[in-house]
């Protein structure tokens, strides 16, 4: 028979414990009392059932085709509960001419509730997925991303941009007053310490440097964040991680965090994932997290409800 009192003791710590944590993250931030918010959790494709068989309340799916213009007929399905962030690589000239509207409005019209899009993820200075020099420019990409925000006006999907490393250093290649600004964030070896540890200094100093682009972009306080793909190669790093990440994204309008494993790219391979299953350890976290923020229970919840955006102070 379980004793209930010592694990609900402990329990209680740990939540009093995270939550301080993300208290002081708030305020090393200079953002004030920063809502607490929902976040829903998931993973790429590949990942996603066994992920969600271990953490039922990550129901957050990355999806994405990669091929140009290739598009599925509606909005895919592959597992009807799933919240799914779909990624799409129009043809640029091909969609400023209005060629590719019906097809992506096909897709677009048939989505459910929870659905989002972006355009050519990764799209961002130094190329890091080897995009042809027509995709991989900031003109292109502003014009994409107005293109598909337009698009997606008045209908279930929120719109966004995918950046990957320093988003203050691609102002130039974001739209202004997207839906959502996400970000591909792994534990690369300059969030570490001289030492090879994880560093929770530079990881927080990453996220409010993001914060600070995305700010400006969206002329918003509180601009809806998002993390597409997360991941730390190291195992022994990932309950920190994960940890340190949510506590964040839940100060800050992050709602959407979906991790990413692939099992030829992880430490061994000099990557920056791993296959999944994790330690059973940081299974037990991802869990903990999602139960912490409730993320499947956002769905009772109106879009943007608790965080009304305002203008950035110019002050």
């Amino acid at each position: 028979m379980q004793q209930a009192g010592p694990g609900l003791a402990a329990v209680a710590t740990r939540r009093k414990a995270i939550s301080a944590a993300g208290l002081a993250i708030a305020g090393a931030a200079g953002l004030g009392s920063a809502p607490r918010n929902r976040i829903t959790f998931g993973a790429t494709l590949g990942a996603y059932p066994k992920l969600n068989a271990a953490v039922p309340r990550a129901i957050g799916l990355r999806m994405y085709f990669d091929g140009e213009n290739e598009f599925p007929s509606a909005w895919p399905d592959p597992h009807p509960s799933a919240w799914i962030t779909l990624s799409l690589r129009p043809n640029p000239d091909d969609l400023f001419s209005g060629k590719l509207d019906d097809q992506l409005k096909a897709v677009i019209d048939s989505a459910p509730a929870h659905s989002e899009l972006t355009f050519w993820h990764e799209n961002t200075t130094g190329n890091p997925l080897g995009y042809p020099s027509y995709v991989n420019n900031a003109r292109a990409a502003v014009r994409m991303q107005h293109h598909g925000h337009r698009l997606c006006r008045g209908t279930q999907v929120r719109f966004g941009v995918i950046t990957c490393g320093p988003a203050i250093q691609q102002i130039d290649w974001l739209a202004p007053g997207l839906d959502w600004y996400g970000d591909d964030l792994y534990e690369f070896p300059r969030l570490r310490g001289p030492d090879g540890t994880i560093s929770q200094a530079k990881i927080l100093a990453r996220l409010n440097s993001n914060l600070d682009a995305w700010r400006k972009k969206s002329a918003r306080h509180w601009p809806a964040i998002r993390i597409c793909e997360t991941n730390s190669p190291f195992d022994s790093h990932r309950k920190n991680w994960f940890t340190w990440i949510a506590q964040w994204m839940a100060g800050h309008n992050g709602r959407r965090m979906l991790t990413y494993w692939n099992p030829d790219a992880g430490a061994a391979q000099g990557g920056l994932s791993g296959p999944w299953p994790p330690s059973r350890a940081v299974i037990r976290r991802l869990r903990w997290l999602s139960e912490e923020y409730k993320g499947a229970d956002d769905q009772l919840i109106p879009w943007g409800a608790g965080h009304v955006p305002h203008p950035v102070s110019t002050v």
